[in-house]
């Protein structure tokens, strides 16, 4: 997208005249370019009306504007050199000319007398391309430009000029006379200080506008590219991130990769790795977020042994939770790197160089990096180096040459023009280096740097928590099943590793979030089915190695979670545990409901089940907290609800209090106009309210001691809709389920829960930890957070208790002192024009929470809710042997992860403690405790320990230990 000028600096508007003569040694061609016109024929481009009538910002910057939509635009001009150019070169060349242009488009193609000589797209954007020695004679060139204008935004020729450069630096002819002049404009007088690091550097999506396929060879090329230029210019350092991209070539370009490999140890090309891939950073579990700095600080200290790993580069990612510190500082990161805050719409982030600390106190050192995909402008570079100064106080300045997004990196244009300005006195020194060397020299500076005590939020691209619902539901599943078969690889004393690494690079940053191309997700596909059917054979097998034989089946809770009495539905059939019957009903549409007996911990029941006996009529006995209808209202004893005609009309907690102040909400908002479809809600979404019908009143489904359901239909426009209510015996919550044959564009589904106790604060869980806010903004900065993510649940915090959402997310949330809200589907149409279409399953619940979200155990709960319990008949049909089991963890801890260490019978087991008060791991005597590890499981030194003991969890904060296991 073509950005306004600089603050301070005026519109490009000149008269035709004053633009189409050469200026000094420049020449602008805006005004000389023709293309067709509507009625026939050529004309000029810069008097075609439509782009002042549909864009006068650019038109006044004087940009050559056309339709978007993939629309070709070819313009020509004849180009002849001035006479008084040419007079320069007499009696000795002392000039070469070239070619300056920059566009919007998503291809762009440059010829010059019929011959292509540039191509470019809508990330390669530039070219300083050098005219021929025959122009300098007289001869006039034909320049043709072909330009395609994006499908999402209209087209622009954004500058388009010729510049002369001396052939030699010291400038005899003064050609660089006028920007030496504006160089000296804009330091106002101010006494040149400092300098700029160069570090050539090449953004790459992994997907995006193009397949994953695409991305392989956009790194070839690049990797390629720079290796050849690092030959060339002795100068150049580059850098590169994602040790996904370096697997690859090593294991697909060895040759390649042995090269890079030689750049490497000479210091001239930089892994600047972190984490596997540049991952999203608010919508991945917090298992996920820490397998993704596992795996790469792994690969990068074992593949590039050299070099010291202590950063993280996550420049394009959007928007980074606050337990990321901690996370990262966990497997020895230090630096934490990024430019994305820049992009904030509201509130400009106030700070480049600071401290980023997590609630646990764990901190990494941050740092604002230069934009990325930039080139060797010496006004560009020496606006953004006093801004720079102004803000830190820092004189070195780093700077990023190189074309970014689809790969590229640093052009020998670029580097031809970096070397022309370091030999001016004029503009601020160059020293081509290392982003390492240039972070060390950051380094003594941290403790006076300002600190930020909460998560970097993107002030845009709020969106993404809810677009692509397909994906964040394949997420989801293959977390889970990637961690209970590392959990039952770890109880069963052995197995092959479990591989995360396709979880990992489909956690993206533009796939996860659903912002690719419809491609993109198309060839997920079958990568998200091979890996869980992996996933799952990988933990099926070792569940039965660890279970053993039995007289039966198996049924097993892969959570330590606190004993509940779990009712779940089974197929038909008269079911046992230790020759005891278990209670039963009936489920609508075959099977039936069972009430288990309680669980603690990771464990597993034994169940017989017998086909041929019927099963005896009548109510079972001995249900735990059954459920009862009376009427319209529903209960069972921890939470009851009532019908009515407007749907849900008020829930209950344990005692009586009520939790809805109205009837609960369903509503559908238009959803268009912004320029990042897929990324971002409207803002204004909530002032284009939709109709939403629903046909009649809800009725009861089934009615039954261990289930009672119910159901409401209705439609959104051209979509169906189907919601269905389930209340479980001995369950907390009251499930919902909303099924949508989704047929809308441009609109956001959202769920509103109106609450009966005004909330003070609300909570959510988020990737490495757990958000608080208050529930009314006070600052700009609270006030431009009106739509979060949550990876499983929201909980509004109120004087009398409050009332949590448990969430089968990612999701979209917000939060007011009056309501909860749940964004649930988005209808955008770029870049993939049929997002969210199809049919669409929605599972949520609400839990009331009495005695507030952690006294209540939100976060085991929302577990619970997402997890389901695995059963399967046993392999061996014999009298069950002793095996190991890992007990309930306790108030406020959740498993974050158990793997298999070496050793038969050592597993390494990782907590999380989401509550402010400090904690202690009991594992009983089953489990002896033999080191406490860091985030890479090295031993954690003494002094590190929290107050000295290798069992204490310190509040908010990630523990990681190696323990023996004994059945």
């Amino acid at each position: 997208m073509p950005e306004a000028p600089p603050p301070g600096q005026p519109p490009r508007i000149e008269t035709f005249q004053s633009r189409s003569q050469p200026r000094g040694a420049r020449w602008d061609l805006q005004p000389l370019w023709s293309w067709p016109q509507a009625e026939g024929g050529q004309g000029q481009a810069l008097a075609d009306p439509w782009g002042a009538l549909h864009r006068p910002d650019w038109h006044s910057r004087g940009l050559l504007i056309w339709p978007r939509g993939g629309q070709w635009r070819r313009l020509r001009l004849e180009l002849a050199c001035p006479d008084p150019w040419r007079q320069l070169q007499v009696p000795a060349q002392v000039a070469q000319a070239r070619l300056v242009l920059r566009w919007w488009a998503d291809k762009a193609e440059l010829r010059v007398d019929g011959q292509v000589v540039h191509g470019g797209d809508l990330f390669d954007t530039a070219c300083r391309w050098v005219l021929p020695q025959r122009w300098w004679q007289g001869e006039a060139l034909l320049i043709e430009l072909r330009l395609r204008s994006p499908l999402h935004d209209d087209g622009a020729l954004i500058e388009s000029r010729l510049e002369l450069e001396p052939l030699d630096p010291a400038d005899p002819a003064g050609l660089l006379a006028e920007t030496k002049a504006e160089l000296a404009q804009l330091r106002a007088g101010q006494p040149l200080r400092g300098g700029f690091h160069l570090l050539g550097h090449a953004h790459l999506d992994l997907a995006w506008l193009w397949p994953v396929a695409d991305t392989w060879q956009a790194a070839e090329r690049t990797f390629s590219a720079a290796l050849d230029l690092i030959e060339r210019f002795g100068e150049l350092h580059f850098a590169h991130s994602t040790p996904a991209l370096y697997a690859w070539l090593e294991q697909y370009r060895p040759e390649l990769f042995t090269r890079l490999r030689r750049a490497v140890a000479a210091g001239r090309f930089e892994p600047i790795n972190g984490p596997w891939v540049e991952s999203d950073c608010v919508l991945i579990s917090s298992a996920s977020l820490l397998r993704q700095f596992q795996l790469g600080q792994h690969y990068s200290t074992t593949t590039f042994a050299e070099l010291e790993h202590a950063l993280a580069w996550l420049p394009d990612s959007f928007g980074f939770a606050a337990g990321l510190p901690a996370v990262a500082r966990s497997t020895g990161v230090r630096w934490f790197c990024t430019h994305k805050l820049f992009w904030n719409a509201t509130n400009p982030f106030p700070h480049r160089l600071f401290r980023w600390r997590s609630r646990c106190g764990a901190e990494l050192l941050a740092l604002m990096t230069a934009p990325i995909g930039t080139d060797g402008d010496p006004l560009a570079m020496e606006r953004y180096r006093l801004a720079w100064q102004a803000a830190t106080g820092v004189d070195g300045t780093l700077w990023l040459p190189g074309v970014g997004d689809h790969g590229g990196g640093p052009t020998a244009e670029m580097l031809e023009q970096l070397r022309l300005w370091q030999q001016q006195d004029e503009a601020a020194p160059q020293r081509h280096g290392s982003l390492r060397a240039y972070l060390a020299e950051l380094e003594p500076l941290a403790r006076r740097l300002p600190v930020w005590r909460d998560e970097l939020y993107l002030e845009l691209h709020r969106g993404c928590a809810t677009s692509r619902p397909d994906q964040k539901r394949h997420n989801r599943t293959l977390e889970r099943l990637l961690r209970e078969a590392d959990l039952a690889q770890a109880l069963a004393g052995s197995g092959p590793s479990v591989a995360w690494e396709t979880l990992l690079f489909q956690q993206f940053h533009d796939i996860l979030p659903g912002t690719s191309i419809p491609e993109v997700f198309d060839q997920a596909e079958p990568q998200w089915r091979a890996a869980r059917r992996r996933a799952c054979f990988l933990r099926d097998r070792a569940l039965q190695a660890w279970l053993g034989p039995c007289r039966g089946w198996w049924v097993a809770q892969l959570q330590p979670l606190a004993a509940r009495a779990r009712t779940l539905r089974l197929p038909a059939g008269r079911w046992s545990h230790t020759g005891l019957e278990l209670p039963a009903q009936a489920a609508r549409g075959g099977g039936q409901w069972l009430q288990l007996p309680a669980l603690a911990g990771v464990d597993a029941l034994e169940l017989e089940l017998d086909l041929e006996l019927e099963r005896r009529a009548g109510s079972p006995a001995g249900v735990a907290a059954p459920v009862w209808v009376e009427g319209w209202r529903c209960g069972n004893g921890l939470v009851s609800f009532e019908l009515g005609p407007q749907g849900l009309e008020q829930l209950w907690d344990g005692t009586g209090q009520p939790q809805l102040g109205a009837p609960l909400a369903w509503r559908r908002y238009a959803d268009r106009g912004e320029f990042w479809d897929a990324w971002d809600i409207a803002a204004d979404y909530r002032e284009q309210p939709l109709e939403w019908a629903w046909q009649g009143e809800p009725t009861w489904l089934e009615c039954g001691p261990l289930c009672t359901s119910f159901l409401w239909r209705g439609c959104c426009g051209a979509s169906r809709l189907r919601l269905e209510g389930r209340l479980l015996a001995n369950t907390p919550w009251l499930e919902l389920v909303l099924s949508v044959d989704w047929r809308q564009r441009h609109e956001l589904l959202r769920l509103e829960v109106p609450l009966a106790q005004p909330a003070d604060r609300w909570a959510a869980d988020t990737s490495g930890g757990v958000l608080e806010r208050p529930a009314q903004p006070v600052t700009a900065r609270e006030r431009a957070r009106w739509e979060v993510a949550a990876i499983s649940w929201i909980a509004s915090v109120a004087a009398d208790g409050g009332l949590a959402v448990l969430l089968d997310g990612p999701q979209g949330v917000s939060a007011s002192p009056s309501q909860l809200g749940v964004s649930l589907l988005r209808a955008p149409t770029w870049p993939d024009p049929g997002a969210d279409n199809g049919r669409q399953r929605l599972r949520l619940a609400l839990m009331p929470c009495r005695l507030g979200w952690g006294r209540a155990g939100v976060p085991q709960q929302a577990v619970a809710f997402r997890e389901p319990l695995w059963l399967r008949p046993a392999a061996v049909q014999a009298r069950p042997a002793p095996r190991p089991s890992l007990p309930c963890l306790g108030e406020g801890l959740l498993l974050l992860g158990c793997r298999p260490s070496g050793a038969t019978g050592t597993v390494v087991l990782t907590v999380q403690n989401c509550s402010p008060c400090r904690r202690r791991l009991k594992l009983g005597p089953n489990w002896q405790l033999l080191q406490r590890l860091d985030g890479l499981e090295r031993p954690l030194p003494l002094d590190q320990l929290p107050g000295g003991d290798p069992c204490l969890l310190l509040p908010w904060s990630i523990g990681f230990w190696r323990f023996s296991v004994f059945p």
